[in-house]
């Protein structure tokens, strides 16, 4: 599935999301306009336990130039994820595509102290 995310009225964000259909079967197009989490969860009762993401740079490819406005710009922000549900098999992977100045990364780590 492939979504373009507007800022400010321009389309500045391509977000891409694959499923594995084998973990994600029934999924449809009505589902993934309402949430796709909740189906996954309340009809298919999986249980989701884990995201890694990564962020980089990279070159605009042809497709980024066909949907998003990017301007002068030659390169964008990419942010992926991978879910893994209980099983530990990888069922999502997901790409976001930002224009580089509409970017922005802000974390919070809390750290708890050990008790042992």
């Amino acid at each position: 599935m492939r979504r373009v995310r507007y800022v400010d009225g321009k389309a500045l964000i391509l977000d891409k999301n694959y499923f594995l259909i084998s973990a994600a079967h029934g999924l449809t197009e009505e589902i993934a306009t309402n949430s796709i989490y909740d189906y996954l969860e309340n009809v298919l009762k999986m249980k989701i336990m884990t995201s890694k993401r990564k962020m980089t740079t990279e070159l605009a490819t042809s497709e980024d130039k066909k949907y998003l406005e990017l301007d002068d710009y030659n390169c964008l922000a990419i942010v992926s994820g991978r879910v893994f549900n209980g099983d530990g098999i990888q069922f999502e992977y997901t790409e976001s595509r930002h224009r580089p100045d509409y970017f922005c990364f802000e974390d919070t780590a809390t750290r708890h102290k050990f008790k042992g």
